[in-house]
């Protein structure tokens, strides 16, 4: 089994109501394996990763050990004992 640790931003953190977690997954898990079991395990998880709240598709942004991982290559991307996953909000804003 794979031990990862999954970080959540906001608010995605504030739907699950936890910042930081350990997930298993199988030897060959890959990041779609991951989003998987966070659904399963998570109630909310889907929809809140999906934007539903936020009004927009697909807000978040995927860090595979501090790099982002996009949406097309999820199933391609495996995981590995003791891999750190952040799921975070992009930074916008500012003045015009």
């Amino acid at each position: 089994m794979l031990k990862i640790t999954v970080k959540f931003g906001e608010p995605l953190r504030q739907t699950l109501g936890q910042r930081r977690i350990t997930i298993d997954l199988p030897e060959s898990g890959s990041a779609t394996d991951l989003l998987s079991a966070l659904t399963q395990q998570y109630a909310g998880f889907e929809a809140a990763f999906r934007g539903d709240d936020l009004g927009r598709a697909h807000p978040y942004i995927f860090f595979l050990n501090h790099r982002p991982v996009t949406a097309s290559n999820y199933d391609a991307t495996h995981l590995q004992n003791g891999d750190v996953v952040h799921l975070l909000l992009p930074v916008v804003g500012g003045e015009a």
